[in-house]
This record gives C-alpha cells, structure tokens and sequence, in this order.
C-alpha cells in the first residue's frame, strides 16, 4: 500500500479476536478474524495483525494508531487471578470490603455465598487519620504509624497496595502523602489511592474500584508492557487502549488505572454501532444494540444517536464507580453450554465452552452440547466450514453432543436442539426487557442492532417473539467491536461530588465547579498532545430529589448552568421518562461531570450505487432446515458479499459471510442500504 496510512482496531473476545484495519487515504477496509488465545492474548493480537498487514500489503510503520479492547482486567477479576494486595483505610473502616451494603443481590437464596472478599484480613491496615464531611483534617496521621504498616506489608510479600481514606474524595492531601511515602519505601508495589481513581462520594463504592484496581493492577501491567513491546518490535507504536466509557486512553494511563477497561470490548461494539445509526442510518429509530459473541450478550440503548452512560457498574459482586456505557451483559453466546439441572430441567449457559475447547463441532475436545452445535444440526449454520472456510467442522460431533442431552431428558434430538435455542433468547428477551421496559421504553417501537459473531443468528427470531419492528444488521457484524475502535475519539470523564440544592443562588458554585473540572480537562489534553482544534467538552450533572438516595445522570448544554429553572427542567424530563411522574420536591445536585473528547477523523464510509431489489446474482444453493414438529423448510443462501445496495432477501433464507451468519425467517425480508446493512423486516 506504500505510504497510506492505516488505523488497526483489535477487540479481543472470549472466544474470538477481532481485527479490522482501514486505509484511512481511500476508505477500505480490511478484516480478519481468529480465535483468542487461552494464556495470553497478546499472542493473538499480535499473529492477527501481522496476518492482515501481510495480505493487506503494509507495514507497522504504516500504522498511525493501534487500538485495542481487552478482556485481562474483566478475566483476572472474575478468575480471581489477581496480585497478593494491601489496604490501607481510615481508622474503624477496616471491614468495610466485606460489611458493604448489607445488601442481599439473591434476596430469596438462603444458600447464595457472599462475594470472595479479594484482601485477607491480615493484609488490611487502618491508620489513625481523619478528614471531616466538609473536607477538612480532623487528624494527620502518624508517619511512624505508617511506617510500621510498610514494615508490615513487607513481610507479608504483597504485589499491591491500596489506599483509602474517609472523605478523600473531597481532600486528598493525606491519601497523597501516603503515597509518597509508600512510593519510596515500596518502588516495586503496585499503587492505588482512591482519589486518583474517584472524587465522588460513598466510601464503599470507591473501596472497592481502589482494591480491584490495585489487584489486577501488576497482571494488565504485564500484558500491557508485553503487548506495547511486541509491536513494537513489528513497527507498530501509537497505541490506544478502550476505555469502558467508550473512549480511548493512552496504553500508560490503561496500565495506571487498569479497573477502567473492565468494560472495554462491550463499549467498543456500542459505539461502533452508535457510529452507524448516528452517521448513517435513521438515528433515532435505532436504539436497541444487541451484541452476541462467544460468550456473552451485551444489550444496551443508543438514544437519539447517543448512547447511554453510567457511573455505577457491578464488577464479580462488587459496585465499582466508573465512567462506563451502561451496558447490561449475560453469559448467553455461541459457545454457551447447554446442561440439565438437578430437577431435570434444559439450561443454557453461563458457562462456556471458549475459545477452547471450544464447541463440540471445532473438533478441538469439546464434548458438551453448546449454542453452535444447536444451530449446526438444525441447518443454521453451515455444517462443513465456518469463518469463510479457514474453521472445518464436524457436524456428526455436534449431533453426538446434542443427543447424550436429549437422552438424559427423554427428548428428540432435533427438539432439543431447537430447545437450546428457544431457551437462549428467551434469556437474550428478559435482559432486553430488563434494559428497556424498566427504564420506561418500549422495545416493540424501536428498531435492534444486532452484532457479534452470533447476533444475526438469533436477529430475526428476536424481532418475531418481541415484535419489535426492524433488525439493523451491519455489513460486518462479528467485527463491529473492532470497528468501533476505528471509530472512537480520546475520551475521559471528569467527576466531583458537591451535593447542593438548586436554586438561583447556586449559580457561582456551578460556574467554580465547572471551571474547576474545565482546568483539570485541559491539564489532560495537554498530557495526551490533543491539538486545540480536535478538544471538545459534554457536561453533565448527576441529580435526585432531595431526600432520595440514588441519582440519575442529566445531561446538559453548558449554556444552561447559569439558570437554576432549566437545569430543574432538564432533571424533570429526565426523570418523568424513567417513573412516569414528577415531583415538586426540592433537586439536589450531587455529582458535577465533564466528559473531555480528543476528536479523531471519522473512517469513511462510502455510498454503493443502486443496484436493485432483484439479488439472484448473491444467491450459492439452498439448506433444509429443521423448522420443528418433525417439518424441514428449504432456506435460500446467500452470499453477503454479493449483496448490492437496494437487493432483498425475502425468507426463509441465510446469509453467510466471514464474520457471521444472519437468518431470515419466512414472512420476514432483508434489504440492503446503500452502505450495504441488511435491515430485517416482516413482510
């Protein structure tokens, strides 16, 4: 390619890593998809890219950014496979990782077992300090006191520490004399102190995102250091991690604050959808993002082209305050496992079969019955070779895992297979429920993005059972998270907790705060080299009625901040589309936000002529597929590749490509955009 310039996206799943790679001069794009790799997923992002830069014809050198969603935070988390960690608190404050909330997540399970706490006892240490509820010190600590803590984490060989402190949030200045001290007395122990992490309020929520931050901390700096290594040594160097609020960071400030990327692949696949319903599609239309990969659901909304964010999310039982899209995830996936419970009963999933062994048809020693194998016996899927035949598989394994199920249960093979299935989206339908009834949308008005390896499988069946109007599927659905990546700016969001009253007397309290967060945004801008030109600022404020306990994110034009009416306006709509009703109860604010944006040159997506609906040319051969009660229907197949912008597919038919497979069921048809996504319709 000579002296293009390239942008490579690498989203790493549980089950498959993604890479898409655009000419950034001419538009095109390049793909390529392989399975992860088990103990380090560097070794398959790394073999990945050198695979598409050799077919492609360019070089490291040639890549003017490297981004990348990770899973190794979110993995050590759940596996807990995390560094040997201390605790430093606030006097009396030692127990709190384990009293937390006193709330019961299973309220009805008397035998749910309470979350591992992730630092033994003997690792937690108070220190006789504190600061008040206005900020201010009540009491300095003892340095003598401190050092004896050191002495004490030093015997005990802990990897990492973490600090925090009551009300910290509000004055740091003994959390950051702790570590300096610590940072001299300990060099090689990885460190974590609340208020870098968090400036919002409830200590036990910034506990718990300071202690997971530090106990994956030494694990993400390894892997980050081995990957920023090894491409380099490929020629690669700008490289970019995803932020779980969907934004890219530096590989360093990843390696700081490694709790940021739990979310990191999800995000990716939701703004790379936002990108194709603001951009080019009817944006408004478009809001549910359904993406189904190996291993997992993840469903959120896209609300008039935006998606939407959260500070709050729960990361292996513990709440973690983060900037994240809010993102509601399942283990529902190609490779879910299909089991029997102990009352005799079909389950599938959480679990999965991975990357390896993987499915029982990848011949790789998977024997249990998942997803994929369901859809290969049924016809779904085709029952040679996936991923545009570089994946042979073996059908007869797949009935062989199908069939030990449905002998344990007394039931046909096929029924149980399409048992498999019926259970698997009617998980994907309660959690798509769950994201949009309970925050007072209803889903049948709205159109579904449906993306991941195995979101287009499931699409139609969807939209039949939920009545929901239309499936946007786009033109490479198993890659959208690594397009996503193509398509995100530098993003960090700026959060202070400063609880007040609205009213016309809180107008130079919001102006200082806000100017306050503004300084510390451009500190950053700077810090990144962001040109003037390409920074950008959203604002927004987290409110509630007074006397309430949790609040709900507004956002807002900073045009507005000078009026205490709009704001309440802004909080009243808001809050009225959630519950239905209002209030004329006092507003408190209690988080001042801005999200601070590095914009980057969008990828261009260019518009195919019109071809026609006539899409004969695109069709391979037809499939029988079980349709149940014994009945097989003939299922036209297509090539998506050759489908040309304006062509319709009517069902029952398939259309395979690369990437995924989308079904169209009888009564329902397809048509193609002029940026070649299918849009699924009934008839």
């Amino acid at each position: 390619m000579g002296s293009k310039t390239i942008r490579i996206g690498v989203d790493v799943g549980g089950t498959n890593t993604d890479i898409c790679a655009i000419d950034e001069t001419s538009g095109a794009l390049m793909v390529y998809k392989l399975p992860s790799s088990l103990y380090d997923q560097s070794e398959a992002v790394v073999s990945g890219v050198k695979v598409i830069a050799d077919e492609n014809n360019f070089t490291g050198e040639e890549v003017s950014r490297f981004m990348h969603g990770t899973t190794v935070a979110t993995n050590a988390i759940l596996e807990g496979r995390g560094a040997k960690t201390a605790l430093i608190t606030t006097g009396g404050f030692r127990d709190l990782l384990e009293i937390g909330r006193q709330k019961r997540p299973d309220l009805y399970n008397l035998q749910a077992d309470k979350v591992k706490t992730l630092i033994s006892r003997d690792c937690r240490f108070e220190i006789s300090e504190r600061i008040n509820y206005e900020g201010n010190i009540v009491r300095n600590f003892d340095e003598d006191e401190l050092i004896r803590i050191v002495e004490a984490m030093k015997a005990e060989d802990v990897k990492a520490a973490a600090v925090m402190l009551l009300n910290a949030y509000l004055n740091p200045e003994n959390e950051r004399r702790i570590k300096k001290i610590l940072e001299e007395k300990c060099p090689d122990v990885f460190l974590t102190i609340s208020s870098d992490l968090s400036k919002q309020f409830r200590e036990y929520e910034r506990l718990c995102g300071t202690v997971i931050n530090s106990f994956v901390g030494p694990e993400v700096r390894k892997y980050m250091d081995n990957l920023k290594s090894t491409l380099k040594s490929i020629g690669v160097e700008n490289t970019y991690i995803n932020h779980s609020n969907g934004g890219l960071m530096s590989i360093d400030e990843s390696m700081r604050y490694p709790v940021k990327t739990a979310l990191s692949g999800p995000a990716a696949g939701v703004v790379g959808a936002q990108y194709i319903i603001r951009e080019k599609t009817a944006g408004a239309a478009v809001r549910i993002t359904v993406d189904i990969g190996g291993t997992s659901t993840d469903i959120s909304l896209v609300v008039d082209g935006r998606f939407e964010a959260s500070d709050e999310k729960t990361i292996s039982g513990y709440p973690v305050r983060i900037p994240s899209i809010d993102i509601s995830t399942i283990g529902a996936g190609g490779g879910s496992i299909a089991w029997i419970d102990s009352g005799g009963i079909l389950k599938v999933g959480p679990q999965s079969a991975g990357a390896s062994p993987g499915p029982a048809c990848y011949k790789q020693g998977g024997e249990e019955a998942t997803i994929t194998d369901a859809r290969v016996v049924l016809g779904h899927l085709n029952n040679q070779v996936l991923l545009g035949g570089r994946l042979p598989i073996e059908a007869a394994l797949s009935e062989a895992a199908i069939k030990r199920l449905a002998d344990r249960i007394n039931m046909d093979l096929m029924e149980t297979a399409r048992g498999i299935i019926s259970i698997s989206n009617s998980n994907i339908i309660k959690e798509i429920k769950n994201v949009t009834v309970a925050k007072g949308y209803n889903p049948s008005e709205f159109c579904l993005v449906a993306f991941g390896g195995s979101g287009p499988l499931h699409a139609a069946e969807l939209i039949d059972e939920m009545m929901i109007k239309k499936a946007l599927i786009p033109k490479t659905p198993g890659l959208l998270a690594a397009y996503g990546l193509l398509t995100e700016n530098m993003r960090r969001d700026f959060v202070q907790t400063n609880v007040m009253e609205v009213s016309a007397q809180c107008r130079d309290i919001l102006e200082k705060q806000f100017a306050l967060l503004e300084k510390e945004a451009d500190a950053w801008f700077d810090e990144e080299k962001i040109d003037p030109e390409k920074r950008s600022r959203e604002y927004f404020l987290d409110m509630r009625y007074k006397g309430q306990n949790h609040e709900i994110r507004v956002p807002i034009e900073k045009s507005i901040i000078s009026s205490a009416e709009e704001i309440r306006k802004e909080f009243t709509s808001a809050y009225e589309r959630l519950y239905s009703f209002s209030s004329d109860d006092a507003v408190q604010i209690v988080n001042f936000g801005l999200s601070a944006i590095g914009d980057i040159i969008y990828p261009v997506i260019h518009e195919e002529a019109y071809d026609g609906e006539d899409s004969r040319k695109a069709k391979t051969g037809s499939r029988k597929v079980y349709e149940g009660n014994g009945a097989y229907s003939d299922y036209d197949l297509y090539d998506r590749e050759k489908l040309r912008n304006g062509n319709v597919v009517y069902g029952p038919a398939i259309v395979e490509q690369m990437d995924s497979t989308t079904i169209i069921l009888k009564g329902q048809k397809a048509t193609v955009d002029q940026y070649l996504n299918m849009m699924i319709e009934r008839v």
